[in-house]
């Protein structure tokens, strides 16, 4: 009984301060699940006496169910506040939300960076457009703390410093933090504020992206959509979804976000605006997918008077369009009942990446690859197209190939 006396303490606390911090309300909803399943879990300790060795036991079944990694996760980081709230009497869970904005300091500085903003043509509300601004403040924070008053006292001892800074608290998007400053620094060059400069790259280390993407094979999905047997509406929505995902290679925020308006019946069209890039794409219905579609809406979405435009819904008490998190729960349960084996990265996304696949290998270009699925660069479909192993055998070297510039040497 102390056990479970002291963890409900841990996880009443936990509860109360959650709301009030800085998380998504997103974060909040996955991390009140976590306490709710952690304090059921502490009252059936089942003879344990430890709060300690009971948070090893919750650990260890929730690392060896078959929950999705957002999920695991979750759960995770509860157990992690928890033992410290019990060892320090306290938790550190604050951290900054990227969407909230940082405030330049200085006055100087925060002009040139909205001249930039709107210089460089940043699409509202997208995710290279938070980064870029997240970048550049924090970067003229930094050197205003660096006694630097003016862009034209810029030199390279403060530039390295301030990228090494970065490296330290960003290692992993290093690529983001260094293609920001880059623009921002060519911007300020443009206009004359300061020198050109050319980041150092031994300064700092950029994360290895190179590696391939896994995807589905078309024999595996087959499988997935066989196993949707059951007629009831989670199998028929979960079976219209992955239609979708895997013919037009929408993203699962966008599936999420899908209103009935932007399916053109009578084009056979399906035109969304991308949350990820901000970019209005239209992409053509195939009539598989149109028919696993409008099954699932004539039969089994149900009549809601909520006015919810949404074609996916979710009934947890309430009706209310369904959440990338659920889509992605179901899908993984989906992949276990169908019995495809699990690998690491692979996961809904996956579902994108094989359709991109399966585009380069019907011959078509990675520019048309790359505006099909609506990127914002072409060369963000190099990754998938490496997954299609007849384009690797046409990675061929230059041994017998003649050259007169007398560069290559064999």
């Amino acid at each position: 009984m102390e056990t479970e006396r002291t963890i409900a303490q841990a996880l009443a606390k936990l509860d109360s301060t959650l709301p009030g911090l800085n998380y998504k309300p997103e974060t909040v909803r996955k991390y009140g699940i976590a306490v709710a399943n952690l304090t059921l879990f502490a009252k059936n300790p089942n003879g344990s006496t430890n709060a300690g060795d009971l948070l090893e036991r919750y650990e260890s079944a929730v690392r060896h169910r078959g929950y999705s990694e957002q999920y695991r996760n979750s759960q995770l980081r509860i157990v992690f506040m928890v033992r410290e709230l019990l060892a320090t009497g306290d938790f550190n869970c604050r951290r900054n939300n990227c969407k909230q904005a940082i405030n330049i300091q200085d006055r100087g500085f925060r002009r040139s960076f909205e001249e930039s903003i709107a210089c460089l043509g940043f699409e509202a509300n997208t995710s290279k457009a938070r980064i870029y601004s997240q970048v550049v403040r924090r970067f003229c924070n930094m050197l205003s703390s660096e006694g630097v008053v003016a862009f034209s006292e810029i030199d390279g001892a403060v530039l390295n410093k301030t990228v090494c800074l970065f490296a330290k608290t960003n290692p992993g998007s290093m690529n983001q933090v260094v293609s920001s400053l880059r623009r921002f620094l060519g911007f300020l060059h443009s206009k004359g504020l300061c020198p050109e400069y050319t980041l150092d790259p031994s300064v700092y280390r950029t994360p290895n992206r190179s590696k391939m993407a896994p995807c589905f094979t078309r024999k595996e999905i087959q499988r997935l959509l066989d196993c949707c047997n059951r007629h009831n509406g989670m199998d028929r929505r979960i079976h219209a979804i992955v239609m979708i995902a895997v013919t037009t290679g929408m993203r699962a925020c966008d599936i999420a976000a899908l209103k009935r308006d932007d399916i053109d019946w009578r084009n056979s069209t399906v035109r969304i605006r991308q949350r990820k890039t901000g970019r209005l794409i239209e992409q053509p219905l195939l009539p598989e997918t149109g028919n696993a579609i409008a099954r699932y809406i004539l039969h089994f979405r149900g009549d809601t008077d909520a006015g919810i435009d949404e074609v996916f819904l979710q009934h947890c008490g309430k009706t209310v369009p369904i959440r990338g998190g659920t889509m992605r729960s179901q899908f993984h349960r989906l992949c276990t009942r169908a019995g495809i084996e699990r690998k690491a990265g692979r996961g809904f996304h996956s579902l994108r990446r094989s359709a991109a696949t399966w585009l380069s290998e019907i011959d078509m270009g990675p520019h048309e690859i790359a505006l099909f699925l609506g990127h914002s660069t072409f060369g963000s479909v190099n990754r998938y197209i490496a997954t299609n192993p007849g384009m690797a055998r046409c990675s061929l070297g230059f041994e017998g190939i003649p050259l007169q510039s007398e560069v290559y040497h064999g």
